[in-house]
């Protein structure tokens, strides 16, 4: 699986994965990268390619007919362990869906076909970060730290290094999302 890293806080939303090519030859892995709400949400999916492609067209299915972030993370979270059940097909699929609510209050929402859904809504002062590797979560952690968290583009440089340094890929994808003042 490719890394995906997301840090929140209550004002902004930075996500950054290395993006794959699937190559149509072979069932392998893709990452997709879709802004669901232009400067306020996105969605990533990371894994089957097959899966990422159907996960990705019913979020923006969702967001025409009106569903919140929530809601859509919660749906497609059911059908993830319904439909594209894990321990059935052997196949893995994991995702963020990001943004700013109605309200403006700054929400991530991890989903999987192999964990529950979890979600995240950091307050004003709070910072919530997220790797999908154990390990590469603490480096992360670390490189907040040294970069810095008062403002996206400290964090997005502590999320760039940390991909950097594991050599993953030439390729990233990188989205930095701002409460309008």
């Amino acid at each position: 699986m490719s890394l995906l890293t997301i840090v929140a806080r209550g004002n902004y939303i930075s996500v950054v994965t290395e993006c794959l090519e699937s190559n149509p030859q072979i069932n392998e892995e893709s990452v997709k990268f879709l802004e669901l709400i232009p400067d306020t949400a996105i969605i990533v999916l990371n894994g089957d390619k097959d899966y990422v492609g159907m996960g990705a067209d019913a979020a923006a299915t969702l967001v025409q007919q009106g569903f919140n972030l929530k809601e859509i993370a919660d749906s497609l979270q059911t059908s993830f362990h319904n439909v594209l059940n894990y321990h059935v097909s052997g196949r893995e699929i994991e995702g963020i869906i990001a943004g700013f609510s109605t309200n403006g209050t700054s929400q991530y929402h991890i989903i999987s076909n192999i964990n529950g859904l979890e979600s995240y809504y950091p307050g004003r002062s709070e910072c919530f970060y997220y790797a999908n590797d154990p390990k590469q979560m603490l480096e992360l952690e670390k490189l907040l730290k040294m970069h810095g968290i008062a403002t996206a583009e400290q964090a997005q440089a502590a999320q760039l290094h940390l991909l950097t340094n594991l050599h993953v890929s030439q390729r990233h994808c990188a989205s930095i999302y701002q409460k309008a003042n």
